[in-house]
């Protein structure tokens, strides 16, 4: 009996280390395999964090927009990468743009003006602009929604991937929708804006603080970049 159990011991141990040797490997071939046949691969997508530096955004105490809109994004970047991507950020850190704008406008214009310079000066094949949302006087209005400009043809079917995709895991039920918004309306390259939720809604705005839902949040994202250049 004690010979038995022993040997079950031994043949368990031995097991065990083979599997932790073979299976990173299984992995990692699984992961370069995926990356090799995605369709996302070798596009170059510019990613827009809202907001930043001296302005917030929307907020809700010492919750600011422009905090999740960057954490969204940087896990948006890696997640794009992971999947052969090449990433452009207009910014990766706490900062605003309107510096790199030398037009005589006011401080909030010359930021936009800045990000939509970046969107049509980069050869990108789409962009994604990331946002919070807040509607005061509605506060039971939830989840994530996708904006897009009737100026390019592309947006529209790009931000129905997108915002299907975030349908699904969200447990919403929308349609993208059109906006005259001053980068969506000047950018010149296809692409859409992302409304991460609503940080007046409280159901929202508990989740958006929490890296593994903007996680979830940017996989849907990525599902929708996925269908949307793999039937382009």
């Amino acid at each position: 009996m004690k010979k038995s159990f022993k040997f079950i011991c031994i043949y368990c141990t031995i097991s065990l280390v083979l599997l932790s040797t073979i299976l990173p490997l299984i992995l990692s071939n699984n992961a370069a395999f995926s990356a090799t046949d995605n369709p996302l691969k070798g596009k170059i997508i510019l990613i827009d964090p809202g907001h930043g530096g001296i302005d917030g955004g929307t907020s809700s105490g010492n919750i600011l927009e422009k905090s999740i809109n960057l954490e969204a994004s940087l896990i948006l970047k890696t997640e794009l990468i992971n999947r052969g991507a090449k990433v452009i950020m207009t910014r990766d850190k706490d900062t605003s743009l309107e510096n790199l704008c030398k037009d005589n406008d006011y401080r909030h214009r010359r930021d936009l003006k800045a990000r939509v310079n970046m969107i049509n000066n980069y050869n990108i094949d789409a962009y994604i602009s990331i946002h919070v949302n807040a509607v005061n006087n509605a506060p039971y209005v939830k989840g994530p929604m996708v904006f897009y400009s009737n100026t390019n043809i592309n947006s529209k079917t790009l931000a129905s991937y997108v915002q299907d995709s975030l349908n699904a895991l969200a447990g919403t039920n929308r349609n993208p929708n059109v906006a005259d918004y001053f980068l969506l309306t000047n950018a010149k390259k296809t692409g859409i804006l992302v409304e991460l939720g609503f940080i007046t809604n409280n159901d929202d705005k508990n989740l958006l603080v929490k890296k593994d839902y903007l996680k979830k949040l940017s996989t849907g994202i990525v599902i929708g970049l996925e269908k949307y250049f793999k039937n382009k």
